[in-house]
């Protein structure tokens, strides 16, 4: 792993009104950079080991990170980013109180992976959970968009994108960290869906915060007005008094679309850009903004990146663009994404100031993060858990009845998790449930812990030896519910001529593909008859180093239907290299398979 010596950064304190108040309110006064690891390289530009920004203004390529934001952010700064960032478009979690999900469906097989009633696919993965305390959200955006004011040049600008559920509050936050005179419009997108439920008007807008660093901020109308009414121009011709322009230059402009956009639809179903996840936002709308807000070259972040629609607009209009986001599968959706647009733009001999190689960078280590985002999706199907929107602290209740409380599967159950249960139980004199516990591992002192509170808990009722408020461990470990299996990879690689080789994949599985395949109830079960189903994407790089996996072919399907082929033969240099392969399943898991040939 490479970094530069971490030392703290200044962070400037907001001081604009109003202000908006919670419990534990903190600025940022201070953040450390961590260490950033290069992980995967795609295009021919050299790719430097650490991203400084002093470097990379001189030969850009693009940058796509694999981490939290908030050190992802830090990290920027001690790189030399501060004041670097033209335009800020970010789509965060709205604290809707549900888990979003990204439909996966196995590639090749229409039917298999689908309910018999219902036409989606049946295998949903969790990209990430929208549950939120008040009090956390608020610190949590606060931290963030300190740190993305920091990053904004002076005349750039930021979008925060939204819906009722937040929109009122982070106004007013964002007149504190960014300062009320900076706020230029609350643009409502409204994407005409039909609106359901009978007690109040359908909900069919969001909204996106517009607001710019300074009173000078880069805009341009001219890239993004929109036809006039024919009617309109008609009238014109006619000489009616109210037209003062004449109706050929009505023709020629176009008119200011406004801050109430109606004319740009949600991604449909059969849409070429979809990519299954629930919240991903129309290229149509990220092109308006990006040609408004932007210039050739200018420089875009977007940190809560998702299904890569901000890096893939930037990518197509000509801009350099920064992707950050802490899930693997979105950062390899992002990734699969862009690879597809560059191969476009190298076929049409796409203006060459445009970069098209990126890098991928780890901040820290999440590689077991799709593992234990399953691993708790599986834990809630498996024993009976409902989420309950009412509940300010459990997770749910199992459908027998007990209160359930998740512990984060980042570290084993402790002392002190208990202890935080027990002192909510302490708010609430009158509860009577027994707690369920489950965690992924636990302290060796629970087990005994656990044994003391249960025999202390008084009796339900005097003829019964029942007890009340029973702690019950659900240790995952413990029953092998995820006694994890890796994907598993065939792959034969072999000289095929002096200069070339050839891999093969022979065969690949993933049990965790297959363990959610035979949870699922209702399920149709069939057999996979090809395994590449289970293949999402496949890279080469014909000549590894051991560090970083330089992306010299790629495999990416162009629809979901289409298959990998499963069967290349690709240059490389006479001498003895070593070939590296790496599948990747439709869950984001990938397995790598090298070579000396």
């Amino acid at each position: 792993m490479t970094s530069t010596k971490s030392k703290q950064i200044k962070i400037e304190t907001p001081n604009g009104r109003p202000m908006l108040g919670w419990v534990n309110k903190k600025p940022l006064e201070f953040v450390i950079g961590y260490p950033a690891q290069l992980t995967e390289t795609f295009g021919d530009k050299k790719v430097l080991p650490v991203p400084e920004y002093s470097k990379l203004e001189r030969n850009w390529y693009n940058l796509l990170f694999h981490g939290d934001n908030k050190e992802v952010l830090a990290t920027l700064l001690e790189q030399g980013f501060r004041g670097k960032v033209d335009l800020i478009y970010i789509d965060p979690p709205f604290a809707s109180n549900k888990d979003y999900m990204r439909k996966v469906e196995l590639r090749g097989l229409k039917n298999l992976g689908k309910i018999e009633e219902d036409s989606e696919s049946i295998i949903q993965q969790t990209m990430y959970e929208d549950i939120w305390k008040r009090d956390e959200y608020f610190q949590f955006m606060y931290e963030r968009l300190i740190l993305l004011k920091e990053l904004l040049s002076e005349t750039g600008s930021i979008y925060v994108h939204l819906d009722y559920h937040m929109t009122h509050y982070m106004r007013v936050l964002m007149d504190e960290v960014f300062g009320e005179d900076n706020f230029q419009n609350d643009i409502v997108w409204n994407y005409f869906m039909g609106a359901s439920g009978n007690e109040r008007w359908g909900r069919k807008h969001q909204n996106i915060l517009f607001y710019s660093k300074g009173d000078k901020y880069q805009f341009n109308l001219d890239p993004v007005r929109v036809p006039y009414n024919p009617e309109t121009i008609a009238r014109a011709k006619r000489g009616e008094a109210r037209y003062e322009v004449e109706a050929e230059e009505l023709e020629k402009s176009g008119k200011n679309p406004g801050d109430v956009g109606s004319d740009i639809n949600p991604v449909q179903g059969n849409a070429l850009q979809k990519t299954n996840y629930a919240t991903q936002k129309p290229e149509a709308l990220l092109e308006r903004i990006i040609r408004a807000s932007t210039e050739n070259n200018s420089l875009v972040l977007d940190c809560f990146v998702g299904s890569g629609t901000v890096c893939a607009v930037a990518q197509q209009e000509g801009r350099r663009w920064i992707g950050v986001d802490i899930n693997k599968g979105a950062i390899q959706q992002t990734s699969n994404r862009l690879q597809k647009i560059i191969k476009t733009q190298q076929k049409k001999l796409i203006d060459g100031q445009i970069s098209k190689t990126f890098g991928i960078y780890k901040i820290n280590n999440y590689d077991l993060r799709i593992l234990k985002t399953e691993a708790k999706e599986l834990a809630i199907q498996q024993y009976g858990i409902t989420r309950t929107k009412t509940e300010t602290f459990f997770d749910g209740l199992r459908d027998s009845g007990e209160l359930v409380e998740i512990i984060d599967f980042n570290h084993p159950l402790t002392l002190l998790d208990l202890q935080l249960i027990k002192d909510e139980l302490g708010k609430r004199p009158d509860e009577d449930r027994d707690i369920v516990v489950i965690c992924l591992g636990r302290d060796t002192r629970v087990d005994l812990w656990v044994e003391e509170w249960n025999k202390k808990q008084p009796h339900k009722d005097a003829r019964s030896n029942k007890r009340m408020r029973q702690f019950v461990i659900f240790d995952l470990k413990d029953k092998n519910f995820v006694s994890y299996e890796p994907s598993k990879a065939d792959v034969e690689i072999k000289r095929s001529g002096k200069d070339k080789v050839k891999v093969k994949i022979i065969s690949f599985i993933s049990p965790t593909i297959i363990k959610r395949l035979e949870l699922e109830p209702g399920l149709l079960l069939k057999k996979i008859p090809d395994f590449r189903s289970m293949i999402d994407v496949v890279l080469v790089d014909t000549e590894y180093d051991s560090e970083v996996f330089k992306i010299g072919f790629s495999d990416v399907p162009e629809k979901q239907n289409d298959l990998v082929k499963g069967e290349y033969e690709l240059e490389t240099k006479e001498k003895p290299t070593k070939v590296a392969v790496k599948v990747i399943d439709m869950l984001g898991e990938e397995v790598l398979v090298t070579k000396e040939v």
